[in-house]
């Protein structure tokens, strides 16, 4: 008996270029997949915090064929793996590799080298809601076991090697800290805790919590042991973690640690002490930075050897967005922060100049990348070969939840009143109410005609 399976033949057929980069549709690379979002009574935005903040994507070769695979984390649909063919021609992959995560919210992921076999496994962060099942982040060791196809399979280890955290993980950077020549991780969590009344809270950053907290886990060789109070390492419930940059800040020759952190925590930057410690120095050497940090990079933008870093916030570029959509913090707030132990921080993307003496000076208006709008994730890399680092940021949210309107409708009691008096779709009503305006991306290129050492940037 034969079987055949038809599927609609692909479109392959060339793409003009026209511009610096093409979108390519799924028709023609085969990567098809949605991170769709349903949202119910009992959790929606209102009820997780993070609701609108995506899924992770991972890059790396993990049949060692020499060529990039994607992977891709969903946050109510399976997460998926996809295997370059060649020439931007994916193969899903997902089922015969056994990374798919289902039923869980996805949040990020990484493609590292855990036991050093030489081949790529996969780590996966995972959020949601705090009474989900199958909270703990997953570890896909790698089997090294290409079939035919090239096509490999992958076994969930991460109990096995103490990295099954069940916080609210954004992502882990992997990186070797301490030099012995394996890769450690630095644990980025979102914590669990409501932002309403401890913005204002001394001391808070000190006291570690169980599952908020950020994780630094030393590679023990089979498994991975926590070290972050040894290390000092904040883990506290304050620690509104969405992006980590590991690079060497200060050439000692020893990887150092920036991390973003949302709302009113300030961000950390960790020096490395060479001793298995850091030794956190944000406050001594940016002295303003931006108020709710997202994604974040480093990089070598004017070729002295020192990287500088790169982060992203919510500041609109236009007036109508800008006074619309942006929520600016009042003077008197904003002196309560720094009598209580918090930072001079303000709602824009900061790049800072890394001047290698323990000074970094914040550049981001001069260099032209301060604004564009509700941004999150940060790349810095060459996008048009010329020798210079570019920058991109990822950009927008599915609604706009800071639109003044709609906060000024959602405050009014009579229109809740109304809404509430209805029998269905309570919920739905007031989500769909919210405005949705979508926001492209930015891809900053460097402007060669400007200073060498203090550089900008065109969008």
């Amino acid at each position: 008996m034969l079987l055949f399976a038809c599927q609609p033949a692909r479109d392959r057929s060339p793409i003009p270029a026209e511009t610096l980069f093409t979108a390519l549709p799924a028709a023609y690379t085969g990567i098809n997949f949605r991170n769709d979002l349903h949202y119910t009574e009992a959790f929606n935005p209102y009820t997780f915090r993070n609701f609108f903040n995506g899924g992770g994507v991972g890059l790396g070769d993990v049949n060692n064929d020499g060529l990039v695979d994607v992977y891709l984390c969903g946050n109510q649909v399976d997460n998926q793996l996809y295997l370059n063919r060649g020439d931007f021609d994916f193969e899903d992959i997902t089922r015969h590799a056994g990374v798919a995560c289902p039923g869980v919210w996805s949040s990020g992921v990484s493609l590292a080298d855990l036991n050093g076999d030489g081949w790529l496994d996969i780590y996966v962060c995972k959020s949601g809601s705090p009474g989900g099942d199958n909270r703990h982040n997953e570890l896909f060791l790698n089997n090294a076991d290409p079939d035919a196809e090239g096509r490999v399979t992958f076994t969930e280890q991460a109990a096995v090697w103490g990295l099954d955290n069940e916080g609210l993980s954004t992502h882990a950077a992997f990186f070797d800290y301490d030099r012995d020549g394996d890769l450690d991780c630095y644990l980025l969590n979102n914590s669990l805790r409501s932002v309403g009344g401890y913005d204002l809270i001394p001391g808070q950053r000190e006291i570690p919590d169980s599952l908020g907290g950020n994780r630094l886990l030393r590679n023990e060789g089979d498994h991975f042991v926590d070290v972050s109070q040894q290390a000092g390492i904040y883990s506290s419930a304050i620690g509104f973690g969405l992006g980590v940059t590991i690079g060497d800040l200060n050439r000692d020759g020893w990887l150092d640690i920036y991390v973003s952190n949302d709302f009113f925590e300030r961000d950390y930057l960790y020096l490395n002490q060479q001793d298995g410690t850091f030794r956190e120095e944000l406050p001594a050497e940016m002295p303003e930075i931006s108020l709710s940090s997202m994604g974040a990079d480093m990089a070598d933008l004017n070729h002295d050897g020192y990287p500088e870093v790169f982060v992203t916030d919510m500041l609109p570029e236009g007036d109508a967005r800008m006074k619309t959509k942006t929520l600016f913090e009042n003077w008197d707030k904003y002196q309560l922060n720094l009598k209580n132990g918090y930072h001079r921080q303000f709602t824009r993307n900061v790049l800072q100049l890394n001047y290698g003496d323990g000074c970094f000076s914040e550049i981001g208006r001069l260099a032209g990348v301060h604004a564009t709008d509700w941004s999150w994730g940060a790349l810095m890399f060459d996008f048009d070969n010329d020798g210079y680092r570019d920058i991109f940021v990822a950009n927008g949210i599915y609604k706009d939840l800071t639109d003044q309107d709609y906060i000024h409708f959602f405050a009014s009691p009579e229109t809740v009143r109304r809404i509430l008096q209805k029998e269905k779709a309570v919920i739905a009503q007031l989500i769909d109410s919210i405005p949705s305006e979508p926001v492209p991306n930015y891809a900053f290129v460097r402007d060669t005609g400007g200073s060498e050492l203090v550089p900008r940037f065109r969008n």
